[in-house]
Order: C-alpha cells, then sequence, then structure tokens
C-alpha cells in the first residue's frame, strides 16, 4: 500500500472523530479546542522536528522531501491528534480510555516506524505516549474553562491567541506552498536554511498573533487598536527592509502578507460568534 494512503487515512479518521463529536454535542466550541490543541503543539514540533531532527514524516504525498515531512507534521498535529482530544472531551472518556487511546497512538508509531513511512532519529515511541497523556489533560483544562460563563482574562486571550494563530500559521502555509515562495533569513544566518525559516517564522508568527490577541481581546479605545495595527505595520516593513522576508519567486513582498490577518481575524470573529464565546473586542 502507497504511504500516502496511510496519511489519507488518518486525515479521514480526524474528520470523522470531528463531526462525530460536533454532531453529539452540538457545540461548535469543540472546533475551538480543536485549534487551540494544534497551536499547543506547534512550538514543540518546531523545537523536535526541525531544530532538534527527532524524527521524519514520509507520507510520500510531496516529491520534496522537506515538504513531505511537513504535511507529514501537519496531518498528525493538525488533524489526527487534536481530534482525538476533541474526541475524548466531547464524549466525557473517563481517564482510562484517554491513556488507551494514548497507548493506541504510541502503538501506530512505532508500527508506522516500521513501514518506513515515519522515522525515528533519538525519538521513541513512548515518548509520543506520555506527551499525548500530557496534551489530553492540558485539553481537559482548556475545555472547561470554555465551558465557563466569563472566565479570566488571562484565559479569555489564551484562548484568542491559540484559535487565531493556528490558522494564521495554515493560511501562510498553503498561500507559499510549504516554503516555495518565500522564506524567512537573516543575511549573516549560516547553516541549514530551513531550520532558519522555521525559527524566524515562528518568531513571526508569535508577534503577529500576540498583537492580534491584544487588540481583540482587550478593552481599549481606537487610538490603541490603531497603535496595534501600526506596529504590526513596522514588523512588516522591518521584515522587508532588513531582507528577513526573501522572495524565491519575483513580485512577491513581505507587505503581502498583511492580507494574511485581514483573512484570519473575521473568520475568528464568526467562529467565536458560533460557538457562543463573548471574548471579543470587550466592552
Amino acid at each position: 500500500m502507497p504511504s500516502a494512503y496511510w496519511y489519507y487515512g488518518l486525515v479521514v479518521i480526524s474528520l470523522v472523530l470531528l463531526a462525530a463529536s460536533l454532531v453529539y454535542k452540538r457545540d461548535w466550541k469543540l472546533l475551538v479546542l480543536q485549534l487551540n490543541v494544534a497551536a499547543l503543539i506547534h512550538p514543540f514540533e518546531i523545537v523536535v522536528l526541525i531544530l532538534l531532527n527527532a524524527y521524519r514524516y514520509s507520507p510520500g504525498i510531496l516529491a520534496n522531501p522537506i515538504l513531505d515531512n511537513y504535511i507529514g507534521s501537519y496531518i498528525s498535529n493538525s488533524f489526527i491528534v487534536p481530534a482525538s482530544a476533541i474526541a475524548i472531551n466531547a464524549f466525557s472518556l473517563s481517564w482510562g480510555y484517554a491513556l488507551g487511546i494514548a497507548a493506541i497512538f504510541t502503538g501506530i508509531d512505532w508500527y508506522f516506524t516500521t513501514l518506513g513511512i515515519y522515522q525515528h532519529f533519538w525519538w521513541k515511541s513512548v515518548y509520543t505516549g506520555i506527551g499525548l497523556s500530557i496534551l489530553y489533560a492540558i485539553s481537559r483544562w482548556i475545555w472547561a474553562g470554555l465551558q465557563e460563563k466569563r472566565p479570566h482574562l488571562i484565559f479569555r486571550l489564551a484562548v484568542i491567541y491559540l484559535t487565531y494563530s493556528p490558522l494564521h500559521n495554515l493560511l501562510v502555509f498553503l498561500v507559499n506552498k510549504g516554503g516555495q515562495l518565500f522564506i524567512f533569513q537573516m543575511p549573516w544566518s549560516a547553516g541549514d536554511p530551513q531550520k532558519y525559516h522555521q525559527g524566524f517564522f515562528f518568531l513571526y508568527l508569535l508577534i503577529t498573533s500576540i498583537i492580534i490577541t491584544l487588540c481583540v481581546g482587550l478593552k481599549l479605545r481606537l487610538r490603541y487598536r490603531l497603535l496595534g495595527i501600526a506596529v504590526l505595520a513596522l514588523a512588516y516593513w522591518t521584515l522587508e527592509q532588513y531582507h528577513i522576508f526573501l522572495p524565491v519567486v519575483a513580485d512577491i513582498s513581505a507587505w503581502q502578507l498583511v492580507l494574511v490577518p485581514i483573512i484570519v481575524v473575521p473568520v475568528v470573529v464568526c467562529l467565536f460568534r458560533v460557538a457562543a464565546l463573548d471574548y471579543l473586542f470587550p466592552r
């Protein structure tokens, strides 16, 4: 069986779990939780997968092995793992079931290495089980907080950030075709350009997401929201002026990244509205 089919199967299972959870619970907060879990995994994956070379995905979906690795990472960390956390919370599964699901993923982790569609370097399958158990505990805490009528401001801001950042990340990844149109790089940097790209992109994502979160999540006067927009504009100017944003093809500028928050913020607003989360633009 082609390796891609195994990964496509994970996507199908993810969508089934998400759909079943939404139908059963009838609560769009589950989709917010899905994004929050994906956002929690992302910095961990940057460190372990990209910087420390712990493992490599080989789904065989793309010819470029680097992009193929990233696609495998997205399928794991944005689809199947968050979907399993959604199901655990939607169906109120006990810790026994949660640990059982973590054990199943540990087995899948090991089995994929035997198939040659996923490779360990220094990583071990048991680490996957331990990490998932911790992640499921965090997802339970987030889910409980989402049920509160008026949670603490810090929690509300964290949820906004964890909802916005994965959508911003996904849109840039898709538009950039995984790094084929532009990369982030410092002129003086040496070594693996992909590692520098991922590191600088995460820093860009972190700063952008924090500014957006504060602008939409705090009770601010208009001038302070405009100040946040000005800071974002300064960030994009810096990327362009100091050649941190390096186009691979012609006619691409860092200023085009301005379109990303313009698209993502309304999506977040709509999602919070249908999820009945009154976290945005407090009065």
